[in-house]
């Protein structure tokens, strides 16, 4: 399968180049051609542009692009698609996410599955939720060995993976199963279902990305539970790693009827050269490269009007999926459960050299913007905080993420009904019997903490 890096930014919009061809610039060193190509976009679109030495020292590109990046700077990248590449972890090389926890009586680390890419890698080799695996390439997981595990399940090479089951206190292994890089393009909204008691419709929607390419299968699933009369909604976004500020709008006009056409939606705040202003919804609406939902008016039909919405947030909730959380908020009340999210209230986009013939090879994707709400919230670097803390992890085994007896979805579902939580669902269990875990590394937490990987 070809191996795809998808964007996990908060995209605004794709920049054919940014280099000025009327202008000769400065040349510091053999290598000022492809520097001062960077040099030049950054000064021009990045947020900290203006903090930038007059004169950096030149070296390779990789290296001079992170010698002139903030100290503040935690999500900018260079690559050249050979072998500086983007950002990326297990669910964008392999298909999947996954833990690594400790458990009472064993010597080791054990790997949970925790979502899978379908069409994937993991899913291929016939991975699920709640799969336990103990070893990589042979070699048994522990806290020593564990940075070499996880670069290689997000290092697009194949590896060897041992299953394992937790019978009988103990972990049993199965035979090593050979894991192919594989990340296949999939429907974000995939995952609907709703929960009734006493009179009151609650419907949940799993959003993995928010992909402008399946804005389309976003309205209908949204659509679905309008059709269904809800008056409640679970959101979980927990491994959303972001996408486009776009597909976060249309979104956000569909939750609630107060986001009209001409209200703020968000405020971009850069450097000297971008300034800082609002852009209503229908402006941001217009950068949508997907005419499902491009205009106001087609998404009022669809809009659930809600006066509350549950979102389900986890370290792995990043950028736009940030973004819709924090900007919802002037607009309806939202009730955050689960963990702190990422902490990126960032916007960046792509700049390759759109002359003709290219001349530089390399993309960046710098910071661009700060992002606040409405009115004018915003520095969550530090992530933000649900109302409702709850960890998913606590115990083994996983339940499907759509269950009641999740405990995310769960918290959700006893705010909303007390003790008349839905019970005419089935509760969704492995068979396998339950133990303590204390995780130690999640990977959705790094899908946008590194900088670059280098193979």
């Amino acid at each position: 399968m070809k191996y795809l890096i998808p964007i996990v930014a908060a995209c605004l919009l794709l920049l054919p180049g940014c280099s000025k061809k009327d202008v000769t610039p400065p040349v510091y060193d053999s290598l000022g051609r492809i520097n001062q190509w960077i040099l030049d976009s950054m000064r021009r679109y990045y947020y900290w542009g203006d903090a930038i030495s007059a004169k950096p020292v030149s070296t390779d590109p990789d290296v001079f692009f992170k010698s002139i990046l903030s100290v503040n700077d935690r999500f900018s990248w260079i690559s050249n698609g050979r072998d500086i590449l983007p950002p990326s972890n297990s669910y964008f090389t392999y298909g999947f996410h996954y833990i690594l926890a400790q458990v009472d009586g064993y010597q080791g680390l054990v790997g949970v599955v925790t979502s899978v890419n379908t069409g994937g890698g993991a899913d291929q080799a016939g991975f699920k939720r709640g799969s336990y695996f103990i070893a990589v390439n042979g070699e048994k997981i522990s806290n020593g060995n564990m940075p070499v595990i996880n670069l290689a399940l997000r290092t697009p090479l194949s590896v060897k993976i041992t299953p394992a089951t937790y019978d009988n206190n103990e972990w049993k292994p199965f035979a090593e199963v050979v894991l192919f890089p594989g990340y296949a393009l999939e429907n974000p909204a995939q995952n609907v279902r709703t929960f009734q008691s006493n009179g009151v419709r609650t419907g949940y929607l799993y959003y993995s990305s928010f992909n402008e390419s399946y804005d389309l299968q976003l309205l209908q699933a949204v659509n679905k539970l309008k059709l269904a009369s809800i008056t409640e909604l679970i959101l979980d976004i927990r491994y959303n790693a972001g996408g486009s500020v776009a597909s976060s709008a249309k979104l956000a006009a569909l939750i609630t009827n107060k986001l009209n056409a001409a209200e703020t939606y968000a405020i971009y705040e850069g450097n000297h050269v971008e300034g800082k202003r609002g852009r209503s919804l229908q402006e941001v609406l217009n950068t949508s490269s997907n005419t499902a939902g491009r205009k106001y008016e087609d998404l009022k039909p669809m809009q659930l009007s809600l006066n509350r919405v549950f979102i389900l947030t986890t370290g792995g909730t990043v950028s736009a999926a940030e973004l819709i959380v924090n900007n919802l908020k002037p607009f309806l009340q939202v009730v955050q459960i689960g963990e702190t999210t990422r902490g990126k209230n960032e916007a960046g986009f792509l700049i390759a050299d759109g002359r003709n013939p290219t001349q530089v090879e390399w993309t960046l994707e710098p910071t661009v913007y700060k992002l606040f709400n409405k009115n004018n919230e915003g520095n969550y670097e530090k992530g933000l905080g649900p109302q409702y803390p709850v960890t998913e992890f606590a115990t083994l085994p996983l339940t499907e993420m759509s269950a009641p007896n999740d405990p995310l979805v769960k918290k959700a579902l006893e705010i909303i009904y007390g003790n008349n939580i839905p019970d005419n669902y089935t509760i969704l269990k492995t068979g396998q019997p339950s133990v303590k875990v204390r995780p130690v590394y999640r990977s959705a937490d790094e899908a946008a903490a590194e900088k670059m990987l280098v193979k």
